[in-house]
């Protein structure tokens, strides 16, 4: 089988793929992510569905194997769990993150370095106070604050996006709480003294990552991104391909 290069450095392919049932994707499931449909609703079991098959699919085509050969690990480096660590695959020149929404799943993949990766929907005008409260820093929700009605939605969403990037990168998850987290600039930073909390050294790297309408993404890497590729999985299951750039994938995200 053919198989596609890695990322070059400082460039990250991102991968969107719409949630819906494609039943011929089933097979794609290992025997945990079967067991893990049993009692989801139908939405759940989508996404479910549609996030571990494309992680094999879009895998498959940089490693030169059958999606049905990629073994994802997902043991967790704090707590030993194989169930919920950053997801990647042993002996690959490439790191992956993975988000989802209900009606999405993003797929990063960097050839260099680490990455994070966070795709999350607008939220609902009544939850926005509250969300403001529960994740910005003090001087992040200052400003916030200042900002007219209209904007802080899209505001928080956006800050929002770059710190859960940042915290999958890191592998804490919601270990690191997001109103210790300052992401109003280039690059991350912490504003506690919990030793325990920690960014990687030196700090990451954030990039927005243009995303479909009501939708926010970001991007938290351990280089410098400089090209974002923006790249379509087909819904068949096809032999391992290289993949294909859309018409000006590196300036702008098409139209789904």
């Amino acid at each position: 089988m053919d198989s596609a290069a890695a990322p070059a450095p400082r460039t990250c392919d991102v991968w969107l793929v719409p949630v819906r049932r494609r039943e011929a994707w089933t097979r794609l499931l290992t025997v945990p992510d079967r067991e893990h449909l049993v009692g989801l609703d139908a939405l759940a079991a989508d996404v479910h569905l549609t996030s571990r098959a494309a992680q094999r699919l879009i895998l498959s085509r940089y490693l030169g194997l059958a999606p049905e050969d990629v073994v994802v690990e997902r043991t967790c480096d704090r707590c030993g769990d194989p169930q919920h660590g950053r997801p990647h695959v042993k002996g690959a020149g490439l790191d992956y993150s993975v988000s989802h929404t209900r009606a999405w799943v993003l797929v990063a993949v960097v050839g260099e370095g680490r990455v994070g990766a966070n795709l999350d929907a607008r939220p609902a005008d009544g939850d926005v106070d509250d969300l403001a409260a529960a994740a910005l820093t003090r001087a992040e929700h200052h400003a916030w604050r200042r900002l007219p009605a209209r904007d802080r939605a899209d505001s928080l969403l956006a800050s929002w996006t770059r710190k859960e990037a940042t915290t999958k990168l890191a592998g804490h998850g919601l270990a690191i709480p997001l109103r210790d987290l300052d992401v109003t600039g280039p690059r991350p930073s912490l504003v506690t003294a919990d030793p325990s909390v920690r960014l990687p050294h030196p700090r990451p790297y954030l990039t927005h990552v243009p995303a479909p309408a009501g939708h926010s993404a970001a991007l938290a890497s351990t280089t410098h991104v400089d090209q974002v590729r923006h790249l379509r999985l087909p819904d068949v299951l096809p032999d391992v391909v290289a993949p294909r750039p859309l018409a000006g994938a590196a300036a702008q995200m098409p139209s789904w």
